[in-house]
């Protein structure tokens, strides 16, 4: 059995690999490091002013039944049932999101819906005749899913906006995951006769922590009760196999102390692309390291703007698919629960993505927060004079790219790592999948349950096995 453990990362899917790892050996030696001053990873909170905000709008839901036991074992009692409130800003007015065809009618009129409803029919019959579209990626899914009319009002601008390439070089991966519930038609039956709760095409209600998706990471960590070590500020340097079943990790300190401790197992929830930096002693074939090269990570860039007013919207998510706002997504926690913020003031945080290197990623913070602005008044949500305090916060690495050739790339990648034994890389980050903090526990609970209790000799060729359905979860906007 094994005996020392280093989890590198204490988001969720370290902390559930951890308490899974304890109920399998209760006298299992647990060690977290992480970069970070606490715990959580990107399922923490930033405070503004006596506004708190998620970083990222992190609601529960969950379609997996060993989660939604375990959320409901450890939370259920503070867990609250909220309505789903969320608008798009659509040609310089506001529509419903998810949108329907009747708001579609009401706002831009009988033509894009008519339209709309044409182009899905055509392309519906074409594909009955034989004429499918030419080769699979991100549009020719989406343009299935809902006509070409409607992806090119709608989906088109949002997509080249949060991805910054040209959907046509996206990976069918990345729509099939979004739009397993159905597409235009499936939209339409929503709105004529309803659907089934758990079969939805988008939420309608979810379920929500008062004080924010930190305070389940507490839950978490509690859950532990004290039988781990986490050690903060502690960026891992190396990642060595010795030769003799134990690993070498080196991490250097917070005083630029650097130390190596010797494990027994490694799950790494830090990049994969990082995790494969530091093995470079190995000598990867020319291959996977060409892979390496090519993996890719959206970033991030959350501009948190305090306002001088009660309450910004009745919405807790807002799109923006247009030009005219350097940001795509907006979040008012306030909405979420009234835990998140006092009374007289209220936060918006706007999300910006990029890649790093380009424009966005070099622009300071005040560069940022200007078009921020521009665009909120844009829009008609802020006035300039009601802004009274502004936040930018960076995250690097939130979204992998999946480009055309990723799953021959991923393919390399996994059977490299497969090579070493003793490692997992798991998680969204670790597995450069997209997934949603339900699949990130889940795959922590399979990492601890393969490695300790149904595969110990070989977990490494078990674990990868599995990364195919992991990549099949549906995100449930």
């Amino acid at each position: 059995m094994t005996s020392r453990v280093a989890i590198l990362g204490s988001g969720v899917c370290g902390l559930a690999i951890a308490i899974r790892l304890r109920e399998i050996d209760p006298d299992i030696d647990i060690t977290f490091f992480e970069s970070e001053d606490r715990i959580g990873g990107l399922a923490r909170s930033l405070t503004l002013g006596d506004q708190v905000a998620d970083m990222g709008p992190h609601r529960i839901h969950t379609e997996l039944p060993d989660v939604q036991a375990f959320l409901h074992d450890i939370a259920g009692e503070e867990m609250v049932r909220v309505e789903r409130r969320s608008r798009m800003w659509l040609r310089g007015q506001w529509i419903d999101y998810p949108p329907n065809p009747f708001e579609i009618l009401r706002v831009l009129g009988p033509g894009p819906i008519v339209a709309a409803m044409t182009s899905f029919a055509a392309g519906t019959l074409g594909r009955l005749v034989g004429r499918d579209g030419g080769p699979e990626n991100f549009e020719t899914v989406m343009t299935r899913a809902f006509g070409t009319e409607l992806y090119r009002l709608i989906v088109l601008g949002y997509t080249r906006k949060v991805w910054k390439v040209d959907p046509r070089t996206l990976h069918a991966d990345i729509a099939r995951v979004r739009v397993s519930a159905g597409g235009l038609d499936r939209l339409v039956k929503r709105v004529l006769v309803g659907e089934k709760e758990g079969q939805e095409t988008a939420l309608r209600r979810f379920y929500y922590i008062p004080g924010g998706v930190e305070r389940l990471v507490t839950v978490m960590h509690n859950r532990l009760a004290g039988a781990c070590r986490i050690e903060t500020r502690r960026r891992v340097a190396d990642v060595r196999p010795m030769g003799d079943g134990h690993w070498a990790v080196t991490t250097d300190g917070p005083d630029g102390g650097r130390r190596t401790d010797s494990f027994d197992r490694v799950f790494s929830t830090i990049p994969v692309t990082d995790l494969l930096d530091m093995l470079h002693t190995h000598r990867p074939a020319p291959a996977v390291a060409e892979a390496r090269r090519e993996m890719r990570f959206i970033a991030n860039f959350l501009v948190c703007v305090l306002v001088d007013r009660p309450r910004v919207s009745d919405s807790q998510w807002l799109y923006f698919p247009g030009g005219d706002t350097i940001f795509n997504r907006g979040y008012e926690p306030k909405n979420f629960h009234s835990t998140m913020g006092g009374d007289q003031r209220s936060l918006l945080v706007l999300e910006i993505t990029c890649h790093h290197g380009d424009a966005i990623w070099n622009a300071g913070d005040g560069a940022l927060v200007r078009r921020t602005l521009e665009g909120l008044e844009r829009t008609g949500l802020v006035r300039r004079d009601e802004v009274r305090e502004t936040l930018v916060h960076r995250i690097p690495h939130t979204y992998p790219v999946y480009d055309l050739d990723y799953r021959r790339r991923l393919g390399r990648v996994w059977r490299y790592l497969a090579g070493f034994p003793g490692l997992l890389s798991v998680g969204r980050q670790g597995l450069f999948l997209h997934n949603n903090m339900d699949h990130s526990i889940h795959m922590g609970f399979r990492a601890a349950d393969v490695a300790l209790r149904e595969h110990p000799a070989d977990p490494e060729r078990h674990f990868y096995r599995e990364v195919r359905r992991f990549q099949k979860f549906r995100i449930v906007d």
